[in-house]
């Protein structure tokens, strides 16, 4: 069942491979920036997406872990870095 729904799920979105990781944590980071006023809430709540969709593909789906630290890294790495040059600007 979650195998399908991460099928369908990366189906939405255009791209293939690590660009749907990226865009799918950037979704994330923008819909908590539009939920949130604080700075680092919206990059905190796409941390805990990554770290529980990932925790999901380890555990449902089997991957091993030199394949999810790298996925993780790319779901949270372009909401890091805007938050942190967020956070500079103010």
């Amino acid at each position: 069942m979650y195998a399908t729904f991460r099928s369908y799920l990366f189906q939405l979105i255009p791209g293939y491979c690590v660009s749907d990781l990226i865009y799918l944590g950037m979704i994330v980071f923008i819909l908590a920036g539009f939920l949130s006023s604080k700075k680092w809430t919206p990059f905190l709540s796409c941390l805990i997406f990554a770290f529980v969709f990932k925790l999901l593909d380890f555990l449902a789906l089997g991957q091993t872990a030199s394949a999810i630290i790298p996925q993780f890294l790319h779901m949270i790495a372009l909401p890091f870095i805007l938050t942190l040059l967020y956070s500079k600007r103010s």
